[in-house]
């Protein structure tokens, strides 16, 4: 496995945050949360 630098840390939490920051609800922070593990059972980035 690959080591992950800060620099991709940074990124990969400010998207998290940019997710939950738009929730108006628990409902949306659940979906948000699924999506956050969805990305996370990716290996490859996608396009």
């Amino acid at each position: 496995m690959n080591e992950m630098t800060d620099k991709q840390m940074e990124v990969i939490l400010n998207l998290v945050a940019d997710k939950f920051a738009g929730c108006k609800d628990m409902e949306e922070v659940k979906k948000a949360i699924d999506e956050v593990r969805n990305m996370a059972k990716k290996e490859k980035p996608e396009g």
